[in-house]
């Protein structure tokens, strides 16, 4: 049976992931965007010298224009870290944007390399403040886990990988060895949503994230998730995302 492309493309993801991350040579100008996408404060505080003056390859003969080439440089370095440290795209892109544009007003160079500081400094802290919220959001989900029952547990897993199918509620009842109204009642008063909803997020969750990070056309997300139609598809996506599946793909796409 031909995989269903929604579970090709998150494996296909999680494997150029790992063999980014292969990929990745440790230098010491890199140790502050480590210790940044780590939020680790105190680690980009023990190189601060690479951070309080902006250096790099020459980029223009005017020494403040070479600054600021080398600041938006550094700036955007500092998000993709920050980024792959667990800060969302959107508050991280708009960061980066905000001290570029404060960039733009600096007239010296001694103020482009401490305004480098400040912004390399924001963005560890924000890195830390993403990290602890994760933590408190995992060790939150992980309370709720602990609520679920192995059968619904099961019948969520059934979900997510059969996105691509009709998901009746007798088949996810079978699969799990439960009667669909019993399931439907276990569900609910377990997870706090009714099976219908889960599979509509789930399938809403999974189609987000290929518009933003996949070529696939809007046709075939919406066929390998098993929306039916594209008109299905857009309505179901708008009604959640507040946007349509094509105007999010214009404004996310990476």
């Amino acid at each position: 049976m031909e995989e269903p492309i929604y579970l090709e493309y998150l494996r296909d993801e999680s494997e150029e992931k790992e063999d980014q991350k292969e990929k990745r040579i440790p230098s010491f100008a890199m140790i502050p965007y480590y210790s940044l996408r780590d939020g680790n404060i105190e680690g980009v505080m023990s190189c601060k010298a690479l951070i309080d003056s902006v250096e790099g390859d020459k980029l223009s003969n005017d020494e403040l224009m070479n600054k600021k080439f080398l600041f938006v440089s550094s700036t955007t370095m500092a998000a993709f870290f920050a980024m792959q440290g667990g800060m969302q795209t959107e508050a991280a892109t708009a960061l980066k944007n905000l001290y570029i544009s404060r960039m733009d007003d600096c007239k010296t160079i001694e103020s482009v390399d401490e305004l480098h500081t400040i912004m390399f400094l924001d963005f560890t802290r924000k890195v830390q403040e993403s990290k602890e919220f994760i933590e408190e959001s995992e060790k939150a989900e992980e309370k709720g886990r602990a609520k679920i029952s192995r059968s619904i547990a099961q019948a969520m897993e059934y979900i997510r990988e059969n996105l691509h199918t009709k998901l009746m509620l007798k088949d996810i009842g079978k699969a799990v060895s439960l009667s669909p109204n019993y399931l439907a009642t276990r569900f609910h008063e377990e997870t706090g949503t009714t099976v219908q909803d889960y599979v509509r997020d789930q399938r809403v969750a999974v189609a987000s994230t290929m518009l933003k990070e996949s070529n696939y056309t809007l046709t075939q997300i919406a066929t390998g998730l098993g929306f039916g139609s594209n008109s299905h598809f857009i309505k179901v996506f708008r009604e959640q995302m507040k946007i349509t599946p094509k105007q999010y793909r214009l404004r996310y796409y990476r």
